[in-house]
């Protein structure tokens, strides 16, 4: 379960009964502490309670459409949260809107209400192919007053999966979300193994429309696919989940069959029950491997794994302000490489707006938010966000350059021109960024080392276990950022600090 999320430790269903009384007639077990998870109406009571306790949320739930699980259903805003933050990393103003996608939102249209709560200036764009659902839709929408940020629209049979793109052209969008129908007859729902499996925990509730399409998840990711490829950079980042572990192997392979190169994957679990999510980009933004990769992946997704983005190197030093200049010393002596300070917010910092955004009475005098994050950025250091135009470090580049410099003065005849030949080259730099690398240094154990010398004197020296974290955030040339993650590393490791 995603790190964030407040149901990580299980349910405490006395508690949601006592502060949502209309789930107390559907407690049982053991001391009336459960509910009955066959028990249709226990469900949707059950995502009525939590809606209505965590987020003051108001849903209607039909009883012949799918019921939401609100702890599973959340892995996936908050995972779409990460990703665009680590998305907007480089830009000025990572508080703007963003804007959202949600493929076949269903009649509790959840993952637009989740988000909008948890996100006050996030706007969504949602499409619905069943009637009913679209109808229930726009009667959740507009009960919780967000119809000026969630719009719907209705589809049908032949509009494309990524029908909001298509009418909105002159807009860009974050992210899409969609969680398509699981299975592909209605024979498959008969057979399927995680039916069999689910029977004896869980009622099954929703429409045929809801959970059947031609070939299954798999191909109605696959049209999202090739639609994309009209849509391209339109859309930061195209996601969906999918239920069935055979077919993120299916979709990865769509993916890399249409030459995209830059994807994503992540993994849901909650309880007994694993979903994943899978995600693609036409732009050169990079995700760090938190976010963009399974940590354990089994060995069916292990070959399916994009790339590293994220290089770690463990180092060991007196201090980090030890570590932090040698860090820094090293990134100076590079050519044609740009460093900035950069604060990247933490998990702390992004926990207290998001508190301050959703109950503003909280803050105590005016100001005390602003006290807070500066007390919080005097605790931490900034990343170095390094930006590079192509390769000046490796030996290669430095022979290349010295050749050119060299083959420079001997060519200009005097008179011609008051440049250096240093300048020259700097000149003819492009001016697009040819890598973007954010670096971090991340505190880790304290060892003790004692040494006696001659004399029997000891001579106590603590030395800090230090990581330092490599983060490719930009760039079409995964070669540029392995290479300076590699050199930086050895140089970090060959220095003296202290």
């Amino acid at each position: 379960m995603h790190p964030r999320n407040i149901y990580r430790d299980g349910l405490d269903f006395t508690q949601i009964a006592a502060e949502y009384p209309p789930l107390a007639r559907y407690l049982g077990g053991s001391n009336n502490q459960t509910i009955n998870f066959q028990d249709e109406g226990a469900l949707r009571c059950l995502t009525e309670a939590l809606l209505h306790r965590d987020f003051k949320l108001k849903i209607k739930l039909s009883d012949d459409r799918l019921c939401p699980p609100v702890p599973n259903r959340l892995n996936y805003v908050l995972w779409i949260q990460d990703l665009v933050s680590a998305s907007r990393y480089m830009e000025m103003n990572q508080g703007t809107t963003a804007r959202g996608i949600d493929i076949g939102t269903g009649a509790s249209a959840i993952y637009p209400l989740l988000a909008c709560t948890l996100e006050p200036s996030w706007e969504f764009i949602v499409s619905e192919i069943d009637l009913l659902s679209c109808t229930t839709a726009q009667e959740n929408i507009s009960t919780n007053n967000l119809g000026k940020r969630i719009q719907l629209v209705q589809s049908d049979e032949h509009s494309s999966t990524l029908l909001p793109l298509f009418l909105n052209r002159d807009k860009t969008f974050d992210f899409t979300m969609c969680n398509p129908p699981f299975y592909s007859s209605v024979g498959d729902i008969a057979r399927s193994g995680e039916a069999k499996l689910q029977g004896p925990n869980a009622a099954c509730t929703g429409a045929q429309v809801e959970m059947v399409t031609s070939g299954g998840e798999a191909a109605f990711v696959g049209k999202m696919i090739g639609e994309s490829m009209e849509t391209r950079e339109q859309c930061r980042w195209y996601t969906s989940m999918l239920g069935k572990l055979s077919s993120v192997v299916e979709v990865v392979d769509m993916i890399k069959s249409h030459s995209i190169h830059n994807y994503i994957i992540t993994e849901f679990v909650q309880g007994q029950t694993r979903r994943w999510a899978v995600g693609w980009s036409f732009l050169d933004i990079r995700i760090p491997d938190t976010i963009s990769r399974i940590r354990s992946p089994n060995s069916t997704l292990s070959h399916c794994m994009p790339a590293h983005n994220t290089i770690l190197q463990p180092i060991s030093s007196i201090s980090d302000e030890s570590l932090n200049d040698t860090l820094l010393g090293i990134l100076s002596s590079l050519n044609d490489v740009r460093i900035q300070q950069h604060w990247k917010e933490s998990e702390e910092k992004q926990k207290w707006k998001r508190e301050q955004d959703r109950d503003a009475s909280d803050i105590a005098a005016p100001g005390a938010a602003n006290a807070a994050i500066q007390t919080i950025q005097a605790k931490t250091r900034p990343d170095l966000l390094v930006l590079a135009h192509r390769d000046t470090w490796s030996r290669g580049a430095r022979r290349r350059e010295k050749r050119q410099v060299s083959e420079a003065i001997i060519t200009t005849r005097p008179g011609e021109g008051n440049k250096q030949p240093e300048q020259e080259a700097a000149a003819s730099l492009p001016v697009e960024i040819g890598m973007a690398c954010s670096i971090r240094i991340r505190g880790a154990d304290t060892n003790t080392n004692v040494d006696v010398n001659e004399d029997g004197i000891m001579d106590v020296e603590e030395q800090k276990e230090f990581i330092v974290e490599f983060e490719w955030r930009k760039g079409w040339d995964r070669g540029l950022f392995e290479s300076f993650g590699s050199h930086v590393s050895r140089r970090l490791v060959s220095s003296p600090r202290g």
